[in-house]
């Protein structure tokens, strides 16, 4: 089976024909060589058709301060800036980043999963390809560009901030629907989809003894607000064929997970990356301001061969 990118139907979780070789729920059909899973649906006539809802020519930008947070979740490594002299009258800049430390995409290469006694990510990649290729880096994102239809489930507003994104907090999907009912949202196959659930305005409110406390924890110790692991939610997420989904918080599924692992099915049996750690505060005035949840927006992954992940570099137009 091979998937037509132009087309408007694609077969259900449910229904999928399962590969040999690969593990199951896998939908590695867009061909034997590919490299940007779902990005595939972003396809020139859906990115024509999303440029409609730029009506001002309003730019909100979704990156997070580089810096931010500091220290970093998962005991990643700080974000540093240096200020290079270049001869007496001119600088550069030199940056020590982990991607994963602040917005960013989580690549192909970034999480796989065990199947046959050992390892594979998406479209068979293996650990040796990792390490020996550049085969699913970004730079495949990179080329092809990002681009379409945002759509954002303001579950934050929703909720009326009423928990703590610092502490385990399941967005249900019923809780999903309920906002996209709210607000008029429909889904449409390609779409790139936004889950506010107010993690970055909620830590920029912390002091400073609250934020290193947060960085010093070990990945079992951390908690989080996020997207809940269920066999429903994978259902969702599998059969509206969105290219990609993004969250503000460091993980886009709640932490700890709890038996499912979105980031498994999500990334390396559907192709679909995943935003993380965005700043969503301002896209969400913007919606709410002009009664307008789908908007224009834009990434460009960083042009880096067999790269893990990438900073976002992402703007939404209105």
């Amino acid at each position: 089976m091979l998937f037509d990118a132009s087309s408007d139907s694609f077969p259900k979780r449910s229904e999928l024909p399962s590969i040999d070789g690969a593990p199951a729920g896998a939908a590695w059909f867009w061909g034997k060589d590919d490299e940007l899973g779902r990005l595939n649906l972003l396809t020139p006539k859906r990115i024509l058709a999303a440029k409609d809802l730029i009506k001002t020519g309003e730019i909100v930008n979704l990156d997070w301060r580089a810096d931010l947070p500091n220290p970093p979740a998962f005991s990643r490594q700080k974000f540093k800036h240096t200020i290079s002299p270049l001869g007496e009258a001119g600088f550069d800049d030199l940056y020590d980043m982990n991607t994963q430390s602040g917005s960013q995409w989580d690549g192909f290469r970034h999480v796989g999963l065990q199947h046959n006694n050992s390892v594979v990510f998406y479209n068979g990649l293996t650990k040796d390809e990792i390490h020996n290729s550049d085969r699913c880096g970004m730079q495949a994102w990179a080329k092809h560009g990002i681009a379409g239809r945002g759509v954002l489930v303001d579950y934050w507003a929703h909720a009326n901030k009423s928990y703590d994104p610092v502490a385990t907090h399941r967005i249900s999907l019923k809780d999903i629907l309920a906002v996209a009912k709210e607000k008029n949202i429909t889904f449409q196959p390609g779409d790139i989809l936004f889950v506010r659930s107010g993690f970055v305005g909620h830590y920029e409110s912390l002091d400073d003894a609250a934020k290193k406390h947060l960085g010093t924890l070990k990945i079992p110790e951390h908690t989080f607000v996020g997207v809940e692991q269920t066999e429903e939610m994978l259902d969702f997420l599998h059969d509206n064929y969105f290219s990609a989904v993004v969250g503000d918080a460091p993980a886009f599924e709640a932490w700890p997970p709890q038996q499912l692992s979105l980031h498994q099915y999500l990334l390396p049996r559907w192709g679909a990356p995943i935003g993380e750690m965005w700043d969503l505060e301002r896209l969400a005035e913007m919606c709410r301001e002009k009664g307008q949840y789908t908007f224009f927006v834009t990434s460009s992954p960083a042009n880096v061969h067999g790269g893990v992940g990438s900073h976002a570099n992402a703007v939404a137009i209105f």
